[in-house]
C-alpha cells in the first residue's frame, strides 16, 4: 500500500487505470495519469472521449483498489488527450491514501441555467471549482428543464418560494444547493436499481446468466465466480430475460480483474472492430 502523502500539491501525477464506455458507447481500458486529486474527486488525462455525466471505474494499479466516478466536466485539452474532472460516487474513496489538509470554506456562486434562466446559489466542491475556474461554467441537472444544462455565473438573485414563518419567528435562511452531494446521492440510488439488470454470457456452448453492474450500447460490466480471461471471445445478450427470445451478439472480454473476495469483474465489449479489444484482424 502506498504511503500517505502529508500534503497535497496543486498538481499530482499518479498512475491510474480507467475502465468505462466512451462517448460512442464503446468499452475501453486505459492506463493514464492523474492531473489533480481532491478529497471528493480527481482530474485525469484520457485519450478516450467521455460523454457528459458518464461513469467510469478508476483503479490504483499499485494496490488494485477501485472507485466509481462520474464526469463533472472537462477542464481543457492537451496534445495527448482530454482532461476530465470526475467526482467519486463513494465520498470515502481515497485510492492513493492521501492525507488531505483541512477543508477550506466552500465558495458560493450564483449560477443561471442557460435553458430556463433559473438562478441558484451553489456551494462548489473542489473538483467543481477546478472545472468552473477553467471553463467559467458547469453542467448539471436542472429541475425545471428536466435535463442536464449549462450553468453560468450571474449577478441575478436566486428566486424561490419564501417559507412561511410563525409570528415572532426569524425568517428561515434560503436553502443552498450542494450539487455534488445531491448528484451523488441520486446516482447511487439509480445505480443500485440498475444493478438488477441481467445478462447472459455464452462460452464454449454453455450459457451463464450474470448480473450487470452497468450497461451501454457498446457493452456491459459484470462480476462472477468464473474467470473469463482478457481477450476471450463470447456471445452475450444484455438485457436478458429467461422467458423471452434473446439476441446474442459476438463480444469480447476487454478486461478481467480479480477482486479481494475471489470474484472476477469483467468488461464486455460487443465486436465491431477486433483491434479495439486487442485481437488481430
Amino acid at each position: 500500500m502506498a504511503n500517505p502523502i502529508a500534503t497535497l500539491p496543486a498538481e499530482l501525477q499518479l498512475p491510474v487505470e480507467v475502465i468505462g464506455a466512451d462517448l460512442y458507447g464503446q468499452q475501453f481500458f486505459e492506463q493514464t495519469r492523474t492531473v489533480t486529486i481532491h478529497r471528493n474527486g480527481v482530474s485525469i488525462l484520457l485519450a478516450n472521449k467521455l460523454g457528459p455525466d458518464s461513469e467510469v471505474i478508476l483503479r490504483n494499479p499499485e494496490t488494485n483498489e477501485e472507485a466509481t466516478a462520474f464526469v463533472v466536466g472537462q477542464t481543457h485539452e492537451e496534445k495527448t488527450g482530454h482532461v476530465y474532472g470526475l467526482a467519486f460516487l463513494d465520498p470515502s474513496a481515497n485510492l492513493w491514501h492521501i492525507q488531505f489538509p483541512a477543508a477550506e470554506a466552500a465558495r458560493m456562486v450564483q449560477l443561471e441555467c442557460s435553458g430556463c434562466h433559473a438562478v441558484r446559489a451553489l456551494s462548489l466542491s473542489e473538483i467543481e471549482l477546478e472545472i468552473f475556474e477553467a471553463k467559467q461554467e458547469l453542467t448539471r441537472s436542472c429541475d425545471n428543464c428536466h435535463s442536464f444544462m449549462t450553468w453560468r455565473e450571474t449577478s441575478r438573485e436566486s428566486v424561490g418560494k419564501t417559507p412561511s414563518n410563525s409570528p415572532g419567528q426569524a425568517p428561515k435562511p434560503k436553502m443552498i444547493d450542494s450539487p455534488i452531494e445531491s448528484l451523488v446521492e441520486e446516482r447511487r440510488k439509480n445505480r443500485r436499481a440498475g444493478m438488477k439488470t441481467a445478462a447472459c454470457v455464452r462460452f464454449s456452448g454453455a450459457e451463464v446468466v450474470v448480473a450487470c453492474e452497468d450497461i451501454s450500447k457498446g457493452g456491459f460490466r459484470f462480476t462472477s465466480a468464473k474467470e473469463y480471461p482478457q481477450g476471450t471471445r463470447v456471445e452475450a445478450a444484455a438485457p436478458y430475460t429467461r422467458s423471452s427470445t434473446n439476441i446474442f451478439t459476438p463480444a469480447g472480454i476487454i478486461y478481467c480483474h480479480k477482486m479481494p473476495n475471489g470474484q472476477f469483474r469483467h468488461g464486455v465489449s460487443y465486436i465491431k472492430n477486433r483491434k479495439s479489444i486487442g485481437w488481430d484482424p
